[in-house]
Parts: structure tokens; sequence; C-alpha cells
């Protein structure tokens, strides 16, 4: 095919054709459907497509895919892009952008409407998840809150490094409202998907202390500060956990 748009950075809707079999044995047949992507290419990751909802919007898991493969296999497919993914992603963004702006200035409402019509386009949309769940936390709606926080534990993407600041400031959410539990639970998955993240081990070292686990609160203080040794809030936070565990009453003696 031709090769319309080798260059350093693209953003276009493909097809791709598949063969698959229906069937068994002797009335097995061979059928082919039509599958469409958002492809996108920058010089730092390369060319990514992602599927395409039934509302056309990229949605999903990003599949990175070698650029001969890509314009082998991939047909591009312009007029869907510029007529329906191009301006369905535009209006889907700007409802994110309000709703973060929203946030921002506190108005709670405004922030979950904006961000509800964000997941209309993409119900796994993570800006939108979990914008909404900071709104429903800063709007004190607990239960609500408690859903997302669900959602987002059952999906293994959203714990992927290009999410970071979005997890941490739910997780720093929570922490704030006293959900303790949960965002202990939280950045413990989160830290089991991206290690080195000093951001990570401080806020986790942070829901210890909270707890009075200050053993713990020194163990990922000190996590933190081996990635980034100029972290002081970090070593702060060390000598604080170290000093009261010093002050802690010693646990009563076993009997036997």
């Amino acid at each position: 095919m031709a090769q319309t748009f080798r260059t350093d950075r693209f953003a276009v809707a493909v097809s791709l054709r598949e063969s698959y079999k229906t069937g068994f044995g002797g009335t097995t047949t061979e059928s082919e459907r039509i599958l469409y992507y958002y492809a996108e290419k920058t010089p730092e990751s390369g060319i990514q497509v992602q599927a395409l909802n039934a509302n056309s919007v990229p949605s999903g898991e990003k599949t990175v895919v070698a650029e001969a493969e890509f314009f082998e296999r991939y047909k591009p497919e312009p007029l869907i892009y510029y007529n329906q993914v191009k301006p369905r992603m535009e209006a889907m963004l700007a409802e994110l952008a309000k709703g973060e702006k929203h946030l921002e200035a506190g108005r709670t409402d405004k922030a979950e409407a904006a961000f509800g019509k964000a997941l209309a386009y993409d119900a796994e949309n993570l800006r939108a998840i979990f914008g909404l769940g900071n709104a429903y936390l800063t709007a004190g709606k607990m239960e609500e809150a408690r859903e997302i926080f669900e959602k987002i534990m059952s999906l293994d993407l959203a714990f992927g490094p290009e999410n970071k600041f979005l997890f941490n400031e739910f997780g720093i959410r929570m922490r704030k409202h006293g959900l303790l539990d949960m965002a202990r639970a939280y950045y413990e998955k989160a830290l089991a998907a991206s290690e080195a993240d000093e951001n990570l081990h401080f806020n986790l070292g942070r829901i210890h202390f909270e707890r009075g686990n200050f053993a713990e609160a020194v163990v990922e203080a000190d996590r933190c500060l081996a990635i980034n040794p100029g972290f002081i809030i970090a070593a702060k936070l060390k000598r604080a956990a170290e000093k009261a565990a010093r002050a802690a009453p010693a646990p009563p003696a076993d009997p036997a």
C-alpha cells in the first residue's frame, strides 16, 4: 500500500483486515472482519495503535507496532479520522479540560457533569475516571468515591507510568479524607506496576505514618531517598517516623 504518512509524527485512523474461523471440524468456515484503530506516531514512542470504540474514540490499551508491520498491514482511513475520530476526540478532551478547571475552582457539581460527558465518549478514559473520583472526594461523596476506587483497582493499565500524576493525586485526596486503608491498598498496587517512583513511596510512607506503622514508614522513606536522595520532605518523614517509633510503648511481653 502507498506509504502516504511516513513522517516523524502523525495521527490517523486505520483499518486492519483480520481472518477468523467459526464452527468445528468439517463445518469450519473462514471469514474476514475489518477492525478500526487510532494510530499515532511520535519520535519518543514510535507507532502506537489503540482500538476505536463504538463512539469512534480510541479506548483501552495502546500497542506498539513496528513501522514495517504497520505500513504493511494497516490501511489509512483519513475520512473516518477527520469526520468521526478527530472531532469526537476533541469534544471529549474539551470536556476533560472543563472538568479539571471546574474541579480546581471547587465547582464539583460542574466537574462531575463534565467528567460524566467525557465518560460517555469513552467509559475507560482514565483522566475522566480519576477526575470524577477526585470530584466525589472533594464534594464529600464517599460512597461514590469508593465505587470509583473499586473501578480503578480493577484496571491494570491504570497504573502505567504515564498515569503517575493521576493516581498520585487521587491517593493524596483519599488520605486527606481519612480513607487510609483504601489509600494504602491503592499505593501498594501502583508500586507493583511502577516500583521506581519516589512520590509513590513517599505517599505510602505518609499513609503508614498516619496509621501508626512507623517502622513501615521508615522503610518507604528509605526507598524514596534511595531513588531521590534530595527529597527533603522524605528525609523529614523518616526522622519523624524514627522519633515516633522510639517513643511508642513497647509491646507486652509474651507470657510464655
